[in-house]
């Protein structure tokens, strides 16, 4: 879920979130709520205990269509295609009970949707029954907690990330390196410590040393950035590979995704996910848009791949 300071610009502004990075997965959100109305409210709407088949298609109508049209209600809110709305209601002895469920694929949630579908349906409804029972009223939309089946596994965020940059140029003083401490001033602001962070040349000699170095002081997240594209210095992923226990093409696969969407020149650059022992070592070319995409996708759900 996306926290409300990440809405906020710098200069105090709300603006849309960036979601352009994040990958299309399936979404599902319910809601909730209720109506409140007196016994002639009910009697008008109800039909041996049940609603209305009236009453019913038109408010279902009603949220369905409002659920497709959430973001034209709420300003900062994405535009979703909704793969699938539904509404159910039920008859209680004191309230009308109103449930949602909408589902999309999507890079980001269908909650305000869900949401919206309740909170119009109910309208519906109160418009129907407002002459028999002028103090008829709503509460108590809410979202239905979602269950998932990560939490039966528990994880954690990795305390300590490295961020190696390897650049000639850099090291030469030919260029600044922005990536790197862009990258560093992302997770740090996310709470973890960057301590480790270093520039070194397209030397493997050195690129091996320091790796190794931080996965002896137990740095559990390490990202190296540069040395990745085809040329005779690119030595990155040639001296790293060994090293790897395993890949993690789920990463790999969601990365360069990100990195085509951005780059059209992206087929001469590689990049590398896996584990070696507990760390997770990240391979990725010194570009900032890719970078800064990765991070955005990562720092949510990174601590998936760390256990107790």
């Amino acid at each position: 879920m996306i926290d409300a300071k990440e809405i906020i610009k710098e200069n105090g502004l709300y603006h849309m979130h960036d979601a352009s990075a994040k990958p299309a997965a399936h979404n599902t959100s319910g809601a909730e709520g209720k109506i409140i109305v007196n016994d002639a409210a009910r009697a008008s709407i109800l039909d041996n205990d049940k609603l209305k088949n009236d009453v019913v298609t038109a408010a279902r109508v009603a949220g369905i269509q409002a659920a497709k049209r959430a973001a034209e209600f709420i300003p900062f809110h994405h535009s979703n295609t909704l793969t699938w709305v539904d509404l159910e209601f039920k008859s209680e002895s004191d309230h009308i009970q109103i449930s949602s469920v909408v589902k999309a694929v999507t890079p980001s949630s269908v909650d305000m949707e869900a949401l919206t579908a309740v909170s119009v349906a109910a309208l519906t409804i109160l418009d129907m029954c407002r002459e028999q029972d002028p103090e008829a009223y709503i509460k108590d939309i809410k979202l239905v907690p979602k269950t998932n089946a990560k939490k039966m596994l528990a994880v954690r965020k990795p305390q300590k990330v490295g961020i190696l940059v390897i650049s000639d140029r850099i090291m030469a003083g030919l260029a600044e390196d922005k990536v790197g401490l862009s990258l560093k001033d992302g997770f740090t602001k996310a709470g973890y410590n960057t301590d480790n962070y270093d520039i070194i040349s397209n030397d493997a000699d050195k690129l091996i040393e320091k790796v190794q170095k931080w996965l002896e002081n137990d740095v559990e997240l390490i990202f190296t950035l540069g040395g990745n594209g085809i040329g005779p210095r690119d030595i990155t992923l040639t001296s790293l590979e060994p090293f790897f226990d395993f890949r993690i093409e789920g990463i790999e696969q969601t990365l360069h995704s990100i990195a085509q969407m951005n780059n059209s020149g992206f087929y001469v650059e590689r990049l590398a996910a896996g584990k070696i022992g507990k760390t997770l070592l990240i391979c990725l070319p010194l570009d900032q848009s890719l970078a800064q995409n990765a991070m955005n996708v990562l720092l949510p759900n990174i601590h998936q791949v760390f256990e107790f």
